[in-house]
Formats: structure tokens, sequence, C-alpha cells
């Protein structure tokens, strides 16, 4: 009878027992979130204010270096910047001079965001489900006080109704603008707390008139030009950055472009021309939880301008599910909930200040380039003389579904790889960079050791570091990733390794046969890594490429081993440098500015920006930072290219190296894998047409191998000039006619090399 009753009712039950679940996973998360909330009391007394917004104050001088003055409105809190060289003023907010507001062109709280030195973002957490609200400089900020300093000034903004005082140090020093928010000058008096601090977003705002762009760091580099203002939709958007992985991170969206990448910045970095004037932002303290703010003129008002956002504390997403809360009942979706405490670290952005030939996108990639170079974070790896190298990766293996075992499919073996380099040698290619993909048993799994049997194991791969002691130019990397697991990865604890969200719950998902996969606590990865290279130590000669390590850093609640984002990042760089102090060669498939120190070599480098609608042009910013000093291979392989001439112009246009991703056996053994990145990939196919390709840049643009890209600029849409430090140009021409610049005639869809080498 009982049998009877739950066969009849099994479905009702295992429905009932799902919502019971899903209710206790609800309840947990909502306990979860409120003890991550932050004490406060009722006892806040809003001070009197001091602010008088009608009184216009004056700027008075407060620091001056040879090339610039700082000067201060005491009324304002506001700062301006003069470029004593050109005598142009940099404005920390706007007047009526640089946007009229008098006539109602804008309403109060738009007025009062022009002219805000900072905003604040913050969540009452008496009412935790109402929102987070925002607050101007300009309008809310009822109370100040001014600290002057040897070197510049100090002003606390205090946003008295929520109780939220905010100091924030602005000096000059070696010529730069230094602006400072130190994390123990952050007073939270009452029941809000502060997520999300904007910093001087009008700070060099400019009307289409003055002419000039704005730089952001959308893939490569992107420029919003101002004379394209009307030729954009009417309903042009803004856009925001942010530094190394995106701010909501969920494991779903992390390789899809459209969701991360598209969002996320390399380089924790900004610019503004105008006329012959430029402003270079970057962020050198607490980057990692920061993000870039673009605007362009027509979103809401017509001001070109960009900025900072500084996020101060950890945001993550409640699931809902007919809970209770503390206004009301929620049926479903999510509420969001900040973290208990604010990231303890200073912040800290830079300010340059270009004039003349300078004031460019390419002006503004030699100042980053030389920061970093003085603050030893970007690496020379490029040794001087040195042959250019062919770029490679090869696909070792993949597996293909069975009825009951899965089959590996075998598609470049470890003796194959020797041949393909003895090939390559035997035509005159003694230099290499080779990234040898999916090569270990299990690397579906994320294992990261093993070489598959079936490529020739142990042997074949000691066979392959033998060669290499006689073939020392060609630099071979075992690709391997080390922040990812799933269920099935041997030697993975649940509780210990994997990374977590505020909520106590596995950053995962879940693929349709039921295997988990997991993002991995960074110290995991970096024990990971140090077993790999234990494993690694009878193969001296074989490099590590990390195709995760240089994309994504976050923030993990693990308890075992909690991390911010900046300790995360300072985790993957220990990880880099155990492998350089191994003495081995470091490959990256990411950009993200912390492996720049590391990387003897970077690959899969975005050649565009993904294209927001504000966008007129991609630039190569980010080649223009490591030309000369890291050598890389961009995203677009040539065999996989619609049209190899135009590949091969965009390889030049962005410095890069010749690159194709090849397999030795026919790539029609890839149909029914699953692998459906490669469609044309046989190497016997391509070894003509690569060592041509390759031939042809060593011939004609070795002149410019390890010298730095200087200039980079669009004669016309399809006509590009790229300058290097040797005073060598090179002319290319996308159109299907050929043109004429500067004396020179460019052949359609072909290029000219003056100063060196040869026309291609």
């Amino acid at each position: 009878m009982v049998k009877r009753f739950l066969k009849e009712r099994l479905g009702t039950i295992i429905l009932f027992a799902i919502v019971v679940i899903f209710v206790i996973w609800g309840y947990f998360s909502i306990q979860k979130a409120r003890s991550n909330a932050i004490t406060f009391t009722d006892e806040y007394e809003e001070p009197e204010g001091n602010v008088d917004f009608e009184d216009p104050g004056k700027y008075v001088s407060v620091a001056k270096t040879d090339k610039l003055e700082l000067l201060y409105n005491e009324a304002k809190g506001a700062i301006q910047v003069k470029n004593l060289e050109s005598g142009y003023l940099w404005k920390g907010i706007c007047d009526n001079d640089v946007y009229d507001m008098s006539g109602g062109s804008v309403n109060k709280m738009w007025r009062s965001y022009l002219q805000s030195p900072i905003t604040i973002t913050y969540n009452n957490l008496k009412r935790r489900d109402s929102g987070a609200r925002t607050e101007y400089a300009g309008k809310d900020c009822t109370w100040m006080e001014t600290e002057y300093l040897d070197n510049g000034v100090s002003v606390t903004y205090g946003f008295t109704s929520p109780g939220i005082f905010i100091t924030v140090e602005y000096t000059l020093e070696d010529d730069q603008l230094v602006v400072r928010i130190p994390v123990d000058k952050i007073r939270e008096e009452a029941r809000f707390a502060v997520t999300t601090i904007e910093l001087l977003p009008y700070f060099g705002a400019s009307r289409n008139e003055a002419g000039g762009y704005l730089f952001y760091p959308d893939g490569s580099g992107a420029i919003t030009t101002y004379e394209k203002a009307d030729s954009r939709p009417a309903n042009v958007l803004g856009a925001n950055y942010y530094t190394y992985t995106n701010r909501f991170l969920a494991f779903q969206n992390l390789f899809d472009s459209d969701s991360y990448n598209r969002y996320t910045a390399a380089m924790p970095v900004y610019g503004i021309k105008n006329g012959d004037n430029a402003l270079f932002g970057v962020f050198t303290e607490g980057a990692e939880n920061t993000g870039v703010a673009v605007y362009p003129s027509g979103y809401v008002v017509d001001l070109n301008h960009a900025g900072f956002e500084l996020y101060m504390r950890n945001i993550y997403n409640v699931d809902m599910y007919s809970m209770s809360t503390a206004t009301g009942s929620a049926t479903g979706g999510s509420i969001q909930r900040v973290d208990k405490k604010l990231i303890s670290e200073d912040k800290e952005a830079r300010y340059f200040f270009l004039s003349g030939d300078e004031a460019d996108y390419g002006g503004m990639a030699a100042t980053y380039r030389e920061y970093l170079i003085e603050n030893g974070l970007l690496k020379a790896a490029i040794a001087e003389g040195e042959e250019m190298p062919l770029a490679l990766r090869l696909l070792m293996g993949t597996t293909k579904g069975g009825m009951v075992f899965d089959e590996y499919v075998s598609m470049t073996d470890f003796d194959q790889v020797e041949e393909i380099l003895s090939r390559l040698s035997d035509a005159g290619v003694n230099s290499t960079e080779v990234v040898l993909s999916s090569w270990m048993k299990g690397y579906d799994e994320y294992e990261y050791w093993g070489p598959a049997s079936q490529l020739g194991g142990p042997t074949g791969m000691r066979n392959l570091n033998e060669y290499l002691e006689t073939a020392s130019g060609n630099k071979v990397y075992l690709e391997n990733a080390f922040m990812f697991a799933s269920s099935e990865t041997s030697g993975i604890s649940e509780k210990e390794d994997v990374a977590y969200d505020g909520l106590n719950l596995e950053i995962s998902t879940t693929n349709m046969d039921g295997t988990i996969f997991y993002l991995v606590n960074p110290l995991a990865a970096y024990k990971r890594n140090l077993k790999f290279l234990d494993k690694l130590e009878k193969y001296d000669l074989l490099g590590v490429a990390y195709d995760d390590v240089g994309q994504y850093a976050y923030a993990d609640f693990n308890e075992n081993a909690p991390y911010t984002k900046s300790q995360a990042v300072g985790q993957l760089r220990e990880l880099l440098g155990s492998t350089v102090d191994a003495d081995r060669w470091v490959a990256s498939m990411g950009a993200n500015q912390y492996v720049y120190s590391f990387a003897d070599y970077l690959f899969d480098l975005r050649e565009e920006s993904y294209g927001f609608s504000m966008t007129d042009y991609a630039v190569p910013f980010m080649q223009m930072v490591l030309s000369g000093r890291i050598p890389y291979s961009t995203e677009g392989a040539g065999n996989l290219s619609y049209d190899l001439q135009t590949q091969k112009l965009k390889w030049i246009e962005y410095g890069a190296l010749p690159y194709f991703y090849l397999t030795y056996e026919s790539a029609l053994k890839l149909r029914d894998t699953g692998y459906q990145r490669l469609f044309s990939s046989t190497y016997s196919d391509w070894e003509g047409v690569m060592l041509d390709t390759y031939n042809e840049f060593r011939n004609n643009l070795s002149c410019v191998y390890g010298v730095q890209m200087v200039g980079h600029d669009y004669l016309t849409d399809d006509l590009i000039r790229v300058e290097y430090a040797n005073g060598i140009a090179i002319y290319i021409n996308y159109g299907a006619q050929e043109a004429k610049a500067d004396n020179v005639t460019v052949p359609a869809k072909g290029y000219v090399v003056v100063g060196g080498g040869e026309n291609g």
C-alpha cells in the first residue's frame, strides 16, 4: 500500500523536495547575507553644514612644479591643473565656460553632477532591499574640510545625510597629478555603506568643438572622436570597463566575450585629447577594484567625458525564493548585497598631461610604457638583434564521444611536433614561439599533468625536450589552466580549493552530463602550479603557457583561504614568479597588466575593440605599450582568416608575429569531436603558405622587430601609418584601390615600408 502510494505520487514528492531545497537554500543565502552586513547604530547626528552652494569661490595656487600648477577652489572643493608648457587649463568640474548650465538646459541633478569632484553610491542597510542611491558633491556634500599640504591639498567631502565622509588628497609629484583616497580616512557614521566612488567624472570634459577624442581600454584600445558625434545614434550609450575581471563574476559568462571581455579592461587607463593637449589617467594603487567610465557627447549632455570608478566593497546577488525580508516578501529573482567590510586598500590615480605632438594615444602609450618600465612592471623579453619568430599553436588532441567511453583523437603527437620544427628549420625558420594545446590526458577535466599516451606519453615529451637542446631558437610552451577545475579533477577539494562568492556559494556551473566546473581558489591555483613545475623538472627546456592566469582575477570568499581581488592578483604574480624562478619560459593568453613583468610571449591578443556604438576606431594601444619588449601574436590565425592578405595587414598594423593554429593530422579528424574552432588546420596544407608569409615578414619587417611602436594614425578610414622609434614608417592600405599619403603610394590591400625593408 505504501509502495503504491509513493509510486503514484512520486512526481509530487520530487517537486516538493525541490521546493524545500530551494527554500532552504534561499533561507541560508539570506542568513549569510545578513551576517555579512555592517553593524550600525541609530546614534548618528547629522552635523550642521558649512557649504554654501551659491558661493562661486576662487581658484588659488596650492602647488607648482616645472610643468604643472595645481589650483584649488575651497568653496567648491574642486581642483584645476594648468599645463605650464602649453598654458592649457584642465578643469576638475564644469563651469559655464565648459557647458552652459543656464536657461534650463540641464535639470538640477545633472547640474550638480557636472559640478561634482566626486560622487558616491551607497546602500541603506536598514532598508536592505531598497537598492543603491547616488549623491553628488555638487548638491549633497553639505560639509567640507580643507587641509593644505606641502605639495597640494586634502579635502574631506561630507555627505551628511547618509553620514559618509570621504577624504581625497590632490598633490603634484614628478609633474603628475596624484589623487589618493586613504581607506583609513573613509568614515561611515550611520546605517549607510559606500559601494562606489566616481572620481573626477568631468575632469577635462569638453564640447565637440574642441576637437579631439576619448581613449579607453576596450579590447586592444578604442577611441571616440568628437568630430563624428553627429553620426552616432540619438540614444548613444556610455560604457564601463572593469579592471581585470567583470565586477559581477559568474562562471557562465567567463567564456562569453559579449558579457565578459567586452566590459573588462586589461589596463586601468583612459585618456582625453582636447585639441593639442591631452590628459592620461592611470590607476596605480588599488587598480584591481576600479573601472573606467566613458561617456560621449550626446549621452544626456553634449559633453565628452571619462573617469575612474572606485569599487569600495564587493557586491553580490542573493537569490530569493519566497523568503520574508526586512521589507516584505520576495518570490523570485535576486537582490543586491554588499560586503561587510570596506576593501582595505588605499586608492591612487595618477594623471599625466601631454601637449603638442605627444598629445595623442601614441603619446599616452609611451607614457604608460615608461611608467611600467620605471616601476619594474614591463619585462624586456626581446634581446637586441634577436630574430623575428614564427608563432604557432598546435592542437595535440581532443576527444570524441562514444557509446560507453570517449575516444581520444590524436591530432599532433610529440614526434610530429619535432618533425614540424625540423621541417621549419630545414626551410630556414630557426626562431619560433610554439604553444602546445591539450597535450595532457584528462585535459577536459582540467588535469594539469600527464602527457597523453596517444601522443607519445613521457617518452615522447622527453624526446621533444632533447630535440630542443639542438634547436635553441624554438620556445615550446605546454598550455595549462590552473584556475579551473571540475568534479572530475583529481586532488581537488570542494571545500578547500574552490572559489566561493560572498554568500558562501561555489562559483561554478553544471554541465548537461552532471559534471560541475569550478573556479579555483588563488592559493590552490598557486599550489597546483608548483606541483606542475615539480613534474616538469625532468623536461628542462619546455616552457609554460597559461590560458587563464592573465585573464581572470577575482575575489574569493572561501573561508579557508579568503582573497580580496588585489590579494588574488598578488597571488597570481607569485604563481608566475615561481615559474620564472624555475627557469621556465612563460607565455600568457591573457594580457592583464600584471603579467607584463613575467611574460616571454603573449598570444591571442585582441586585435580589435569590441565595437560599442560610440566607438569610432580600434587602436593598437596595448601593442604600442608592449612592442619591442614582449613578442606577441593576435587572436587572428592565418589559417582561420577569411582573407589572409587582410589578416597579414592587421598583423603588420599591430606589430604582431605571423601566427598559425595548426594540426599535423588532417582537420577532417575533428569532425564529430565537438571541437569547433579549427576547420582548416592540416600542417601539410598550410606549410607553403606559412613559410611564404614568414619569409615576407622576416625580409620586410625585421627592421622593426624589437623596436618600440611610437605612432599610429588613421590617415583615412582605410589608410594607416605606423611609426617606430628607429624612424621607420609603415603605410597600410586596407582599401580596394591604391592610396597616397606623404608622397607614398600604397597598393590596394598592401603596405609600404619607408626607411627599410621592401614593399608588400
